[in-house]
């Protein structure tokens, strides 16, 4: 039997996503709200449900702590760390504590992408940080919006039946962040961008069904949610034209289906905003910057 033949046989990932591009890893933090000088946090510790999602979708997590305002882990964080997957290096920036915690983050971000480029994201949101004049700009971006299509699970499932659905389950987790990863790229350097663009929707859409399938065949109590995928391009220069049979939503196939089996009726959609919010920084590679969700409904 050939080498490529035992790889395929004992690696269910093969031929589908590449070893260098299957880690990733997202940079993480409590509610905090910051303004100028200004900082509000609605807790000290990370909130229930942005680290379920941030565990369910990402291998690493890094909370960057620092002595200028440090936030001790609380018995979650602190069990994610003796597990290995939550990290807290200290990158302490003296002076302005709520700027300190800011750059805290940038510079966590930018230390670990220069070491696996293309695998760090940085989170941000409401249930996350949220930095008012930051790194970003309000328009110029490109979003990709998958509804009624993400499987997440509840915000008071133990984490440890996180970990061991992922250790069980990872592959078609795996497959559906490759798919978002690559969908900027792929479309980007095809020769014929609205059927490349048509292709990548089909894929990511199969990606979507096959993952719900397994969370509901492994009885993991999980949400249906929205996704948002931000990517730092302007859509209108790299797409052109392709991207405007999407901007008012298209149902997908085989995910509606699924959905029907699963809870009855509903069909999940994707769009594209074509003036979504872009990052600041030029130097990004074309994978995601920022994922955002929404709670949809419940699934038994």
């Amino acid at each position: 039997m050939g080498e490529a033949s035992k790889r395929k046989k004992t690696d269910p990932l093969y031929g589908k996503v590449a070893q260098k591009d299957r880690f990733k890893g997202i940079i993480v933090s409590p509610p905090i709200e910051i303004d100028g000088s200004s900082i509000y946090a609605r807790s000290s510790n990370l909130d229930d449900m942005e680290l379920r999602f941030s565990l369910f979708f990402w291998d690493k997590l890094v909370w960057p702590s620092s002595r200028a305002i440090y936030f001790a882990s609380g018995p979650q964080e602190q069990f994610l760390e003796q597990e290995g997957v939550l990290i807290r290096p200290n990158y302490t920036v003296w002076g302005d504590g709520a700027q300190g915690i800011a750059q805290s983050q940038t510079l966590a971000f930018n230390d670990f992408e220069s070491r696996q480029p293309g695998a760090w994201t940085l989170g941000q949101g409401p249930n996350s940080l949220l930095i008012k004049n930051g790194n970003f700009d309000a328009t110029g971006g490109l979003e990709l919006k998958l509804l009624q299509a993400i499987p997440l699970p509840k915000h008071d499932i133990p984490l440890e039946e996180i970990l061991n659905f992922k250790n069980k389950r990872a592959e078609q987790l795996i497959v559906l962040r490759h798919k978002i990863d690559e969908f900027r790229k792929r479309v980007e350097k095809s020769e014929s961008q609205s059927d490349e663009l048509e292709k990548c929707i089909k894929e990511i859409d199969i990606a979507c069904s096959e993952l719900l399938l397994v969370t509901n065949e492994y009885q993991l109590p999980v949400y249906l949610s929205n996704l948002n995928v931000s990517y730092n391009l302007n859509p209108w220069s790299i797409f052109g034209s392709a991207v405007t049979g999407y901007t008012l939503g298209q149902t997908l196939g085989k995910t509606s289906a699924i959905l029907g089996g699963v809870v009855g009726g509903l069909a999940s959609t994707v769009s594209i905003n074509t003036n979504g919010i872009k990052f600041r920084d030029y130097r990004r590679p074309p994978t995601p910057f920022k994922y955002t969700y929404q709670i949809h409904q419940e699934l038994t």
